[in-house]
C-alpha cells in the first residue's frame, strides 16, 4: 500500500512486480485479498488504494498524539546517543525557542537540558530550524525586530547570513551549530512535521564541542532517522 500511496493513477500488476522485484505470481493472491477487503481497488487492470485504506489512514491521523509521540522519540534519541536531547517550539512573542521536552545526557560533562529552557531563535540550532520552516511573513517580522547580538565569536548576527543559512537548512534538512550559542557546545536540530506537513517544532541533540566533532556523523544519522519517524507526514 505504501508503494501505491503516491500513485494517483495506480499501477499495473507488471509495474508492481517490477518495483518490488518480485514475480507477479508471488503476490497476486495477496493483491486479490486486499481488493476483497477494500484496501485496494482494481479498475482497468490497475491497482489503486481502496476506501478501507483511506479509512485506516484517517484513524491513524485522528489518534496521532504529537506530545506523546515526541516524548517517546526524545527519550529514544537520548538513549541511542547518550547525549542531551530536547524538543522545542517557537515562542514568537519573545523570539525564542522554548523546550517542551528534554532529557539530560548521562555523561558527567554535558549540555544541561530541561523542559522550560529557552534559547534565542537566531543563535540556536533548534531556533534556526524553527526559523527555516516558519512562514515568510513571520520570519521577516522576526528579523526586523530581533536584537541580534553576538553570544560567542561564532554567533551569526547578520540578517543576510542568517537568511542564507536558513535556505541551507531547508535544503539539507538539518541545522548544525558549533559554538554559536555557547562557545564549548555544539548541537544538531531537525524539524518535526505534523500530518499536514507543517513544522510542529525542532528535535535537538547537544553535546560538548569536542564530543560532537568526533561523533557528528553518528549523531546526525540518529537524529535524522528518529526525526523522520517522529513526523506524521
Amino acid at each position: 500500500m505504501t508503494l501505491l500511496a503516491g500513485k494517483q493513477d495506480g499501477m499495473s500488476l507488471s509495474e508492481v512486480s517490477l518495483a518490488l522485484s518480485v514475480p507477479k505470481s508471488t503476490f497476486l493472491d495477496t493483491l486479490r485479498g486486499l481488493c476483497d477487503l477494500h484496501y485496494l481497488s482494481q479498475r482497468e487492470g490497475r491497482y489503486r488504494l481502496g476506501p478501507a485504506a483511506y479509512q485506516f489512514a484517517s484513524r491513524i491521523v485522528t489518534n496521532w498524539s504529537a506530545p506523546e509521540m515526541i516524548r517517546l522519540q526524545v527519550r529514544r534519541l537520548a538513549d541511542e546517543t547518550g547525549e542531551s536531547v530536547g524538543f522545542a517550539i517557537a515562542d514568537w512573542d519573545i523570539g525564542q525557542a522554548f523546550y517542551t521536552e528534554a532529557v539530560n545526557s548521562r555523561h558527567p560533562v554535558r549540555y544541561a537540558m530541561q523542559a522550560g529552557l529557552r534559547a534565542p531563535l537566531y543563535a540556536s540550532a533548534a531556533g534556526r530550524v524553527l526559523l527555516a520552516y516558519a512562514a515568510q511573513e513571520q520570519l521577516d517580522a522576526y528579523l526586523r525586530q530581533a536584537h541580534l547580538k553576538a553570544l560567542t565569536k561564532g554567533t551569526r548576527t547578520d540578517p543576510v547570513s542568517i537568511r542564507a543559512n536558513l535556505v541551507e537548512i531547508r535544503e539539507q534538512g538539518y541545522c548544525a551549530s558549533f559554538g554559536e550559542m555557547l562557545s564549548d557546545t555544539a548541537a544538531i536540530a531537525v524539524p518535526i512535521f505534523d500530518p499536514d506537513g507543517e513544522a510542529l517544532g525542532a528535535l535537538m541533540i547537544a553535546a560538548p564541542l569536542d564530543r560532537m566533532k568526533v561523533q557528528f556523523n553518528r549523531f546526525l544519522e540518529a537524529i535524522t532517522k528518529i526525526g523522520q519517524q517522529a513526523s506524521a507526514g
